[in-house]
């Protein structure tokens, strides 16, 4: 069977377009192909029980390098060649470019990895009608994590360490605190390191001696396989909670091990619609999907349930739709927000004896 992207319309009828805009080329160029393999599964099913609407569906690549300029020119090539739907993009800037784009030409975009607040919103704050998002915004995970430290782990204080000049820290770390000292906690410690550093002792020392009853690091897993392990050195067992940027095959399982943290997706959550999704991408692609290939094959297979509810492919009707409806995914149930974000509960998993586990799905 050859991809949905090369594959004729069959049988005279009028293909829905699919337009996918993500990296392809470049230093991003995994996390396209990742979308790439998502979309393409979730169409292939869909064209298997006889396309949507009795129509086939036909999926376009364009490639946006998740560049904000090279986005917004792919997303109008797609759309003059016929595109009715998109989604993309991976990267926050590109998906801002593809939004535009949508927003001016009346295409339903779906972003299926960009967790900026701004993705689905206008200049001036209101909500851009066509564009949805799946993952949800880190502030949900910040909240989570904190009720989490409270609630299951009876946390009274904790300490706060993220990247400085990191949006992406900054908003976990607001997040947190807010959660965590509006539920009478403690933070003691809240200071930023110097990401490139080697070593981070000279901040370590501060909380080692604040001895605080959890430990927060948001951040990316390369930063954090040398900040854990010189924390553990260093003499600190508290127990730590991460964030999605953890997430990672690359992820020193052995200085996390008793770490917790907040996530997207996890393989091994005991739910029927995670086991069969699994288990279809491995058998095509050979390996687990990752969340980026999951939230984008949730993508699809929310906006075709959409269309068929609304029993039209104008992209008004669908996204009323959207706006209303609850949707079961591989990711979470979930419905969307009056700022079209998803409301859904977020996995918190945990490093255990070199590998994760789950614990639970929390909603923020």
């Amino acid at each position: 069977m050859l991809p949905a992207c090369d594959r004729e319309a069959d049988g005279g009828a009028e293909a829905i377009i699919v337009a996918v805009i993500a990296p392809f080329s470049g230093d991003f160029e995994p996390w396209g192909n990742a979308v790439r393999d998502g979309v393409v599964l979730a169409v292939d099913g869909w064209n298997q029980r006889g396309g949507v609407l009795g129509k086939p569906v036909q999926v376009v690549l364009k490639d946006g390098r998740c560049d904000y300029t090279t986005a917004r020119e792919a997303a109008t090539k797609a759309i003059d060649e016929g595109a009715q739907f998109m989604i993309g993009e991976v990267c926050s800037a590109a998906s801002e470019g593809v939004a535009q784009v949508a927003t001016d030409r009346n295409v339903l975009l779906i972003a299926p990895t960009s967790v900026d607040p701004e993705t689905t919103l206008d200049n001036d704050g209101s909500v851009r009608p066509l564009v949805f998002r799946i993952p949800f915004l880190d502030v949900d995970q910040g909240i989570v994590a904190a009720r989490f430290a409270l609630e299951t782990l009876q946390a009274d204080t904790a300490a706060i360490l993220y990247a400085e000049d990191s949006v992406y820290g900054v908003t976990l770390a607001d997040a947190f605190e807010k959660t965590f000292t509006d539920g009478d906690g403690e933070i003691l410690v809240r200071k930023t390191y110097n990401q490139d550093k080697e070593e981070y002792y000279d901040v370590l020392l501060e909380v080692r001696d604040a001895d605080p009853d959890i430990l927060y690091l948001p951040g990316y897993y390369n930063v954090m396989n040398r900040l854990v392990s010189q924390a553990r050195r260093f003499g600190m067992f508290q127990t730590i909670i991460g964030s999605d940027g953890w997430d990672s095959p690359d992820l020193d399982f052995g200085a996390a091990d008793g770490c917790y943290l907040t996530t997207h997706y996890f393989a091994g959550e005991p739910r029927p619609e995670v086991s069969a999704w699994t288990k279809l991408y491995a058998a095509r692609y050979l390996v687990e999907p990752d969340a980026v290939a999951t939230l984008s094959y949730d993508a699809v297979n929310i906006l075709f349930a959409a269309v068929t509810a609304a029993g039209t492919t104008d992209p008004f009707p669908v996204a009323a739709v959207l706006e209303t409806a609850t949707f079961e995914a591989v990711s979470g149930q979930l419905t969307f927000d009056d700022y079209h974000n998803p409301t859904k509960g977020i996995l918190m998993v945990r490093v255990f004896d070199g590998r994760l586990t789950y614990v639970d799905r929390l909603m923020p």
